[in-house]
This record gives C-alpha cells, sequence and structure tokens, in this order.
C-alpha cells in the first residue's frame, strides 16, 4: 500500500476537524428540544408531556440539513479524493463536496419540512435531519477511533482518515431509521387508541377454496 505523506494527513484530519467542530458546537450550545417540560407546563393526564417549545420551523430543519450534508460531503469527497494516492493538491472534491453536501442536505431538510407541515407529522423532519448529523457525528468518531486502532497494526495512519468517512456515511444513513422512529415530542394526538394485531384471518383463494392466511389489522 502506497504511504501517503504525513502533511497531506494533517491537512485533511485538520480540516475534517474543523468542519464537525463548527458544525457540533451550536448543536452543544444550544438547549436540547422536546426536553423535559418546564416548571407549570400543562401535562395531559394519561399522556405524553406537552414539549416546553413550539414546534420547530421549515428552516431548522433546513439548517441541520447543512450541517449534516457538510460533514457527510467531505467524508464522500475523501473517498474520491484518496483514490491513486492522496496528496495535498486533492483539496478539490473535499471543498466540493462539503458545497454540495451542504446544499443536498439543505434542500432534503427543508423540502421534507414543507411537505410534512400537517398536525400529525409537524416536527419529524426536524427529528430526521437531527439525528442524521447526529449519527454522522457519532460514525465520524467512532470510524477515526476503529482506524486509529488498525493503524496501530499497520503503521498506515490514512486508515484513520478511511475509518472515520467510512463511520460519518454509516452513522448518517443510519439517523434516517433513528429519526423516523423517535418519538415526535411535537404531533398533535390521536384521536382514539392506536393499536396493531397479527393474527390469521380466513380468505377465498382464486380457485373459490377458503384457506387461513395471515393478516395485520391497525386501529389508528
Amino acid at each position: 500500500m502506497r504511504m501517503f505523506p504525513s502533511a497531506s494527513v494533517r491537512s485533511v484530519a485538520g480540516f475534517i476537524a474543523l468542519v464537525c467542530g463548527a458544525v457540533s458546537s451550536p448543536a452543544l450550545a444550544a438547549a436540547p428540544l422536546g426536553g423535559p417540560p418546564a416548571s407549570g407546563a400543562a401535562v395531559a393526564p394519561g399522556g405524553p408531556a406537552a414539549p416546553s417549545s413550539p414546534p420547530p420551523s421549515a428552516f431548522d430543519a433546513g439548517m441541520d440539513g447543512f450541517g449534516m450534508g457538510i460533514v457527510a460531503g467531505v467524508a464522500a469527497g475523501y473517498l474520491v479524493a484518496r483514490e491513486g494516492g492522496l496528496h495535498t493538491s486533492d483539496w478539490r472534491p473535499l471543498v466540493a463536496g462539503a458545497g454540495i453536501g451542504a446544499l443536498a442536505g439543505g434542500t432534503l431538510g427543508l423540502t421534507l419540512a414543507l411537505a410534512s407541515g400537517d398536525p400529525g407529522s409537524q416536527g419529524r423532519a426536524y427529528l430526521i435531519m437531527r439525528e442524521m448529523g447526529r449519527g454522522g457525528q457519532f460514525g465520524l468518531l467512532a470510524g477515526g477511533i476503529i482506524g486509529g486502532l488498525v493503524a496501530l497494526g499497520n503503521n498506515h495512519p490514512e486508515n484513520i482518515l478511511f475509518g472515520a468517512a467510512i463511520g460519518t456515511l454509516s452513522g448518517t444513513a443510519a439517523g434516517i431509521l433513528v429519526g423516523s422512529l423517535e418519538r415526535n415530542p411535537w404531533a398533535a394526538p390521536r384521536v382514539g387508541p392506536v393499536a396493531l394485531q397479527l393474527g390469521v384471518a380466513p380468505c377465498q383463494t382464486a380457485r373459490g377454496q377458503w384457506s387461513w392466511a395471515p393478516s395485520l389489522t391497525g386501529r389508528f
């Protein structure tokens, strides 16, 4: 395997750390949304506590999409730039990836938020964008640590950046699932119970014969 110049590795690592620090700092400074209600907040008897903040706007989801897209775009740009050897002149794919990723993430967050503005799903786009960003940062750290442990064995420091890039993209993808399944504190409560039941029910085949088949019924 070709050894990469140490200066190049340091420059790329510093650039990724700078981007991730800029994205994560506002999130750390802001108060968490959807947390426990403030004192005096109304709590419906037998139901979940009311959120202590208004539903996030479409631009909130768009801004989180910008941050998520920058981190994921830098990771994707690095994977493109490392082909054939990473050099100090391979900064163009990193900048292009960050720019394209930011625009794509911001557009995605804004579009999802505008498309899910009904009372039953308001705030869902924000949760998805937020978890995609958090998942990307988690994958960046986890992948970088794993890559560092591998680099200790084969003496190839480039494995740190490679692991961080793979972890970033994997964590971003996993954030879609987490954000989709996470409880939405801003959604309007549904009227009536919600239940799903798996069972068997009789059905008629194409030949006119009756048989038993699995069934899934729901009440919303």
